[in-house]
């Protein structure tokens, strides 16, 4: 099984996560891009009992269009986002792609909310692309 590992920019929080993604995701809805700064959030999907957080990470609520409340969980530190999750989805989390050690393992799936992706953005087009979230 593979093996993601990772840290925040000033090393305060850390990870390792043992097991299979369930799904590996580029997001281009507003939310990701504000909350990264950047052009969208690339998201590792796992078993939350699967992946073991070292440190201390302060986290943010928010409520989507969905309804959902979903947690920013971030350094305190360096302020690096690490790890979402969404209370629709109990026992799932996210890694951020950006902060995970081995990128080979890094292989999104899809673009969701393409439909709202920035101008800029290029889009591969060997990843299927959604205009939102799929059901």
């Amino acid at each position: 099984m593979p093996k993601f590992t990772g840290n925040c920019l000033c090393g305060a929080v850390s990870f390792e996560a043992d097991g299979k993604p369930s799904f590996q995701a580029n997001c281009h809805c507003k939310d990701c891009r504000q909350v990264t700064g950047a052009a969208y959030a690339t998201l590792v999907f796992m078993n939350e009992a699967d992946v073991k957080i070292t440190g201390q990470v302060q986290s943010f609520d928010h409520t989507v269009d969905s309804g959902s409340v979903l947690t920013k969980e971030f350094c305190g530190t360096c302020g690096s986002q690490m790890f979402g999750k969404n209370a629709a989805r109990p026992g799932s989390m996210s890694l951020r792609g950006g902060s995970i050690n081995e990128q080979d393992l890094v292989q999104p799936q899809l673009n969701v909310f393409a439909g709202s992706k920035m101008d800029c953005t290029f889009l591969d087009p060997s990843i299927p692309a959604h205009d939102k979230m799929p059901v």
